[in-house]
């Protein structure tokens, strides 16, 4: 961007928080317009200024990945899968912390120089308070899925982008990341807008619905949607539940199907939700389900389940000194005794 067009996306700026609304720009969208109003009031950001986004450099942009690292192993294949589906150049993706530092991302190497002079890796904090309007920092906010369009930023540096920006929720509802697409291409047509933000948003539920399925093993997962069909799938709700059956967590899709809040399940007992006997839910669990069957709601609604059951660790066993043709063998050093045992269960088996 020139100097010139970032004056002129400042003045812009500048004249739709303040009221002159026959000015042109994304004033109809009153995401946006709360934003810039947040960036001038709250955050007193210069929309002109053409300072680099701040960077985490190491050893503290470890202390942002450690907290998450079981969140980078779920969302890396999903995020190269997303890379690949909007067809790689031009585009980068980030995943970001709740606080909007970039901890992991995918992009062609080959224009890793391009996104670096945009801000676009690893390290740079895109939060509302440091960057402005953009996809990360306002989806943060806003805790829902948003789109920045090039001039919808607030900041005339990153009018050049386009950013579709999803929240990762955690099993108690608690926002943990944000999955953001970032495309540097200076035009894309409607439908690839619509196809970024379908993409984006679909990315980031998969990987919310993965980590909420690896998480509490120790604890009861019913799956279930009105459709049997849709049991495994995208949609189905997934609810936790521990020996006392308590609701542990559960995602928004259950909510949804439901028409509950999050309040009014965690924390209750599964028998004041249901009507199905809660000793006829549990003759279904199995460490792998993979049938699905009936139960109803305490609304009288029909839905179709699969109860996984909890992983119980079972105790070592210690398995008994082994013999070979009785022969005794005295050895006085613990440590060569415990060796000797070894080689004896290796030689064994």
């Amino acid at each position: 961007m020139t100097p010139t067009l970032i004056s002129a996306h400042a003045q812009q700026v500048l004249q739709t928080v303040q009221g002159a609304h026959d000015c042109p720009g994304p004033v109809a969208d009153v995401a946006i317009a709360r934003s810039w109003r947040r960036c001038l009031d709250q955050h007193g950001l210069d929309p002109a200024s053409r300072r680099a986004p701040d960077v985490v450099e190491q050893p503290r942009l470890q202390d942002h990945r450690a907290p998450l690292e079981h969140i980078i192993g779920v969302a890396r294949w999903q995020m190269n899968s997303l890379h690949q589906q909007v067809g790689r150049e031009g585009h980068v993706v980030l995943l970001t912390d709740a606080r909007g530092v970039a901890i992991d991302s995918v992009f062609n190497d080959a224009e890793r120089a391009q996104f670096q002079r945009s801000g676009l890796w690893l390290g740079s904090i895109w939060s509302e308070e440091s960057e402005g309007t953009n996809g990360v920092g306002t989806c943060l906010v806003e805790r829902r899925h948003v789109t920045i369009r090039r001039d919808e930023h607030f900041r005339g540096k990153h009018v050049g982008l386009t950013c579709s920006a999803s929240p990762i929720f955690d099993a108690k509802g608690d926002l943990l990341a944000v999955l953001n697409l970032s495309s540097v291409r200076e035009e894309q047509s409607l439908q690839q807008h619509f196809q970024a933000m379908a993409l984006t948003n679909l990315s980031a539920r998969l990987i919310e619905n993965c980590f909420f399925l690896g998480d509490a093993p120790d604890r009861y997962l019913l799956r279930f949607h009105p459709q049997a069909g849709f049991v495994g799938l995208l949609g189905e709700g997934l609810l936790s539940f521990n020996d006392q059956a308590r609701v542990c967590s559960v995602n928004q899709a259950a909510l949804d199907l439901l028409g509950l809040s999050r309040g009014s399940v965690v924390g209750q007992s599964l028998t004041t939700l249901l009507e199905t006997p809660l000793e006829h839910i549990l003759s279904h669990a199995s460490a792998q389900p993979s049938v699905c069957w009936p139960l109803r709601w305490l609304d009288g609604r029909l839905v179709y389940g699969q109860l996984r059951a909890p992983l119980r660790s079972a105790p070592l066993a210690v398995p008994p000194v082994p013999k070979i043709n009785d022969v005794r063998v005295c050895l006085e050093d613990p440590r060569l005794q415990r060796g000797f045992g070894r080689a004896l269960r290796v030689l064994e088996r």
